[in-house]
């Protein structure tokens, strides 16, 4: 009988270079964060193991080429909240910080913890959704401060240049809508998914396209998965006596801001939403409490819908 052989690899993301820790052999790497030293490595790996799960830290985007390289050898990525590895390091009684360490820890997590949920790779139309949603999400905030700009006292030619790179930015983020629903018209899949997703009260073609970039997992999770997966998930905080209020925590901050725009739009116009929300508030709820409590059902929504393959009828 043949002996599967496992290993788990801590990966230190740097925008040069990945640290990495082999924990069965313990065994560390340095190589460049490029597609072919990557690959080279993902290859060397899969020569002499059978089970290969693969860790690394959320580290602003530089994570994505490893993640890009894996998801082609047919292997998944653990991205891990750096919060959970922070904490397993300090109880791990380490005070010392370098790169080498940090990957050697993340292997060592690697080893006695399982994702939350299973790890779903996006597939390339799902990445390219992400890239430009973060590309319109970046000009609008540009567009924003020109908006800005333009109502400041300023002399005739600085305002006849903000006007004109205003227009230019309008002109390119409805590009970017256009490109982004091309994308997702010629994908089956997402195609069927976003007409479930847009059925629900609020959320519109790109809080859809979001959703599905940023958050593939939905769908395939349970609802308290989802929650927490999105960063609407309600944590209790007591101790002894002590019963404080419920908090949120965590989760992916894209598909959490434009769920709070969708939920806005769902409790002024949808009478189901709007009774749950003036509900809440009429028992002395906080706006904000009230507002994620939306969030929340619009997420447990969104994922029952997708699961089922149903459009919303509320």
């Amino acid at each position: 009988m043949k002996t599967i052989t496992k290993i788990c690899v801590g990966v230190d993301i740097g925008k040069d270079n990945l640290d990495t820790h082999s924990g069965s052999s313990g065994q560390h790497l340095r190589i460049s964060n490029k597609k072919a030293e990557i690959k080279a490595f993902v290859k060397n790996l899969k020569k002499n193991y059978d089970e290969i799960i693969i860790g690394c830290e959320a580290s602003g985007g530089y994570e994505k080429l490893l993640a890009e390289v894996l998801q082609e050898e047919s292997l998944k990525l653990w991205i891990i909240d750096p919060r959970r590895i922070k904490g397993f390091i300090i109880a791990s009684g380490c005070r010392s910080k370098t790169d080498k360490i940090d990957a050697k820890k993340i292997a060592e997590f690697l080893t006695q913890n399982t994702p939350e949920h299973e790890i779903i790779n996006k597939t390339q139309n799902e990445c390219k959704i992400q890239a430009l949603v973060n590309r319109k999400q970046d000009l609008t905030k540009i567009l924003g401060a020109e908006k800005t700009r333009l109502k400041h006292p300023s002399h005739a030619l600085s305002i006849k240049s903000i006007e004109k790179f205003i227009k230019i930015l309008n002109e390119e983020i409805k590009m970017i809508d256009k490109q982004i629903q091309a994308i997702i018209k010629t994908d089956e899949n997402l195609a069927k998914s976003s007409k479930i997703l847009e059925s629900i009260p609020g959320i519109g073609e790109f809080s859809a396209a979001v959703l599905l970039s940023f958050a593939p997992e939905l769908g395939k999770i349970n609802k308290k998965e989802a929650s927490a997966l999105i960063g609407v998930c309600p944590y209790d905080n007591e101790s002894g006596t002590y019963k404080g209020k419920k908090f949120i925590k965590g989760g992916r901050t894209v598909p959490r801001n434009v769920l709070y725009m969708c939920a806005l739009t769902t409790i002024k116009y949808n009478l189901v939403f709007k009774a749950f929300y003036e509900g809440l508030r009429a028992k002395g709820k906080a706006f904000k409490v009230a507002i994620v409590a939306v969030m929340h059902k619009l997420v447990i929504l969104a994922n029952s819908l997708l699961k089922k393959g149903e459009l919303c009828k509320v």
